[in-house]
């Protein structure tokens, strides 16, 4: 559509919501391709890094491509702010290049209508990607995770909720949990001998590893013969074999595997048990801050847009856009983790990058204008 076709659809009958309708559409389709590429893109990475597992216990190539598209839609709700950034840059860049956007100016629409306008669509994006993403992915990602490790690890039985079942030779181990620490809580520990029969009976509130051994807290063991049971007692006791720490460091509960109301509650159950929540509250808070970075990532487009890529070339549109990207997810990364050492608040370590990019995209706007 040219420049005349533009203004004769602005002057017509319905102006603001033929505005509203025709920029939503740019917006939602130049995301909806970038963001299929990225996926994509994701995917592969994915698979690539699944490659040096598969063969190990019953892990084959089809459980890595059902955990790799199990895993996608976290992935892919993670890559959606990046989305955003490329796909309105290339969509709004590409109006700018024909001549519509000065269209929009001469027939009296500012760049704040403008920029509503683009937000509008970016919300009603947002609604549906935030439902795939915190309740969808959470309880795919936590069925892949269970997949993988089920079929890696003979020994393990994989429970429903957050426990497991390992099997080492002549010893059966329920886990209630696993820490973000690697350790390990509410555990029963049953020996049987070659009958099979059973010959002893040990639980423990927890397990830590530590020093190349488990150091076992709260322990009572209850021995079993033909006539009596013999029960011990023992505030803590180190014992050299418990299971593999790989595997229990690969059971810890994923964050990434709760919806936020179930991961409110985990906080606070680990908070009673005097555990470090840290990580785990910058998590919460970030998945809250996700939605205002998509928002933040497509009002940087509208100001660079209308500003300094107005006129430039789609594929310098799409280098700026991945550069940008990269930018906020590393300076995203490195408040993160500067939040975590010096103890900052972990709702401003997890808002403090997009309100970065509002004020940036804020301030290019109001120098455009």
């Amino acid at each position: 559509m040219g420049r005349l076709q533009t203004l004769a659809v602005i002057q017509a009958g319905g102006a603001v919501k033929r505005l509203d309708l025709y920029i939503g559409k740019v917006i939602l389709l130049n995301t909806l391709l970038t963001w299929l590429v990225v996926i994509a893109l994701e995917g592969l990475f994915a698979f690539l890094g699944e490659m040096g597992d598969i063969g190990r216990g019953d892990y084959e190539l089809g459980d890595a491509i059902l955990y790799i598209l199990l895993v996608l839609p976290g992935r892919a709700y993670q890559a959606f702010p990046m989305s955003v950034l490329i796909g309105s840059l290339l969509g709004l860049g590409g109006l700018a290049a024909q001549a519509e956007l000065l269209a929009f100016r001469l027939a009296g629409c500012s760049p704040a209508r403008f920029t509503r306008a683009v937000l509008q669509a970016g919300v009603l994006m947002l609604v549906a990607v935030v439902l795939m993403g915190e309740g969808w992915a959470p309880l795919s990602r936590q069925i892949a995770g269970q997949l993988r490790t089920s079929a890696i690890f003979d020994e393990v039985s994989v429970q429903g909720d957050s426990g497991f079942w390992v099997r080492d030779g002549q010893r059966l181990i329920q886990v209630g949990q696993s820490e973000a620490d690697g350790s390990l809580s509410r555990l029963v520990v049953f020996e049987i001998d070659a009958t099979p029969r059973l010959v002893s009976a040990a639980s423990a509130s927890r397990a830590r590893y530590q020093q190349g051994r488990w150091l076992l807290e709260d322990l009572q063991v209850s021995h079993f013969n033909d006539q009596t049971v013999k029960v011990e007692n023992t505030e803590r006791i180190a014992w050299p074999t418990l299971m593999d720490p790989r595997l229990a460091r690969l059971l810890t509960r994923d964050p990434q595997t709760l919806s936020l109301p179930d991961l409110h509650q985990y906080i606070a159950y680990l908070r009673a048990n005097d555990t470090d929540v840290s990580s785990y509250r910058l998590n919460y808070w970030q998945r809250w801050a996700a939605p205002l970075a998509a928002i933040a990532m497509l009002f940087l487009s509208v100001s660079f847009v209308l500003g300094p890529l107005g006129k430039q070339s789609g594929g310098q549109r799409v280098l700026a856009g991945v550069v940008l990207g990269l930018v906020f997810k590393l300076i995203n990364d490195i408040t993160a983790h500067a939040g975590l050492v010096y103890g900052m608040p972990p709702w401003l370590s997890a808002a403090l990058p997009s309100s970065v990019v509002f004020a940036a995209g804020l301030l290019l706007l109001r120098r455009r204008s």
